[in-house]
C-alpha cells in the first residue's frame, strides 16, 4: 500500500518548516514566490493535497482542471463554459472557475490557481503572457487555450474555431453580394487582444484578395452598445457603407437597430450585414441575421479530448482547428 505523502514529507525534502508548507498554499501568506513555486512544483510531484478533505476530494476527482475565463457576461463564453463544466464533469474531472477581468491579471492570479494543484489548466477569452504559460510548465501542469489560435511557443496548446477563416468567408460573401463600399466593426482591443483579432485579419486578407480595402473601421467591445456606435460613427462619415462585417453578432444586433432607428436604414435593402458567433439571439425574429457560425458543440468536444490527451501524453501539443460556415438568413440579399 502506498503510503500517504504529509506536509512533513515535503518540509524534509526541502529542508523548510512544516508550517512554511502550510504558507505556501495560502495565496495570502507572507513567503518568497521562489520558495513558494518550490513547494507546489514538489507537491504536485508527489500528488500531495494541503487537507484531508482534499485528499478524499482527489479519490472521487484523480484531476482537478483549473478553468480560467474572462468576462462571462458574453453570451458565447456564458455558453462554452456551461457546456465546458458539463462535459469535463461527464469525464470524471472536477472543474475549479477561476474569473480574471483581463490576461494581464492572470499573470498576478496563476500563483492562487496552482496553489490548487490542478492536473491542466484551460484559459478561454484572453490570450495569456508568456510569463504564465512558462510558470506553468515549470510546475509540470500542461495547459491548453480554448477558442483562441494562432499561439506560438512554450506550451502552445489550443483549440479554437476556424476564426481567420470566418473572416474571410465574411468578406467573401460581401464581396460576391456586390458591395462596393465595405466596412467592419472590430471587437478587439489593443490593450488585449482576443479572438477578434483573427476574424479581422482573415477579413482583411480576403478583401486584399478581391483588391478592396475597408472604407471605414470602427473598435468595439463586443458590447450591443458598441454596435449602436459604431453605426453612428460609420453612417456619419463621409462614404456610406453597402457592406458590414461585425466581428460579433452583439454588437451586429446594436449596429442594425441603430441603422434602423437614427438613419432610417435596413439591412439588406440598404446595406448588407454579417455578424460573427451564430448566438441564439441571432436567428429571432427582429434580426434574422446572417453570421458565421462557431461549432461550440464540436469546440468543447476537442477540448475535453485535448485535456485528456495532455494528461496522458504531456509533451504531445495539441492544436485542434474545428471549421466554421456561414449561415444566410435575412440581413443579406
Amino acid at each position: 500500500m502506498v503510503e500517504k505523502v504529509t506536509a512533513l514529507d515535503i518540509a524534509e525534502r526541502l529542508s523548510v518548516s512544516r508550517s512554511t508548507v502550510s504558507r505556501a498554499f495560502d495565496p495570502m501568506s507572507r513567503i518568497s514566490s521562489n520558495l513558494r513555486r518550490r513547494i507546489l512544483k514538489l507537491a504536485h510531484e508527489l500528488g500531495y493535497r494541503p487537507t484531508s478533505a482534499a485528499r478524499l476530494m482527489m479519490r472521487e476527482y484523480p484531476h482537478v482542471i483549473a478553468v480560467v475565463v474572462r468576462d462571462v457576461t458574453n453570451p458565447v463564453r456564458a455558453t462554452i463554459m456551461t457546456r465546458l463544466i458539463r462535459e469535463l464533469e461527464r469525464s470524471g474531472y472536477l472543474p475549479l472557475v477561476f474569473q480574471v477581468p483581463n490576461a494581464r491579471t492572470t499573470s498576478a492570479r496563476i500563483e492562487a490557481i496552482l496553489s490548487h494543484l490542478p492536473s491542466a489548466v484551460v484559459m478561454t477569452g484572453l490570450r495569456p503572457p508568456s510569463s504564465v504559460m512558462t510558470l506553468c510548465s515549470q510546475r509540470g501542469t500542461p495547459t491548453l487555450i480554448l477558442n483562441r489560435g494562432d499561439i506560438k511557443g512554450l506550451a502552445a496548446n489550443y483549440v479554437t474555431s476556424d476564426h481567420q477563416g470566418g473572416g474571410l468567408k465574411a468578406a467573401e460573401v460581401l464581396i460576391e453580394l456586390g458591395c462596393r463600399n465595405i466596412a467592419f466593426v472590430s471587437g478587439q482591443s489593443v490593450n488585449d487582444p482576443d479572438a477578434s483579432e483573427e476574424r479581422m485579419r482573415g477579413f482583411l486578407a480576403g478583401l486584399e484578395q478581391a483588391g478592396k480595402a475597408a472604407c471605414a473601421a470602427y473598435e468595439g467591445d463586443h458590447s450591443y452598445e458598441s454596435g449602436v456606435r459604431a453605426a453612428h460613427s460609420v453612417f456619419m462619415g463621409r462614404t456610406v457603407p453597402d457592406g458590414i462585417f461585425c466581428s460579433n453578432d452583439m454588437m451586429a444586433m446594436g449596429f442594425m437597430d441603430a441603422a434602423r432607428d437614427t438613419f432610417g436604414l435596413a439591412a439588406a435593402s440598404d446595406y448588407q450585414l454579417v455578424g460573427y458567433d451564430d448566438i441564439d439571439m441571432a436567428s429571432w425574429a427582429p434580426y434574422q441575421l446572417s453570421t458565421v457560425a462557431q461549432d461550440m458543440e464540436a469546440v468543447i468536444t476537442a477540448t475535453v479530448n485535448g485535456v485528456q490527451c495532455l494528461l496522458d501524453t504531456p509533451d504531445q501539443p495539441v492544436r485542434v482547428v474545428v471549421p466554421v460556415n456561414f449561415v444566410a438568413r435575412k440581413t443579406t440579399r
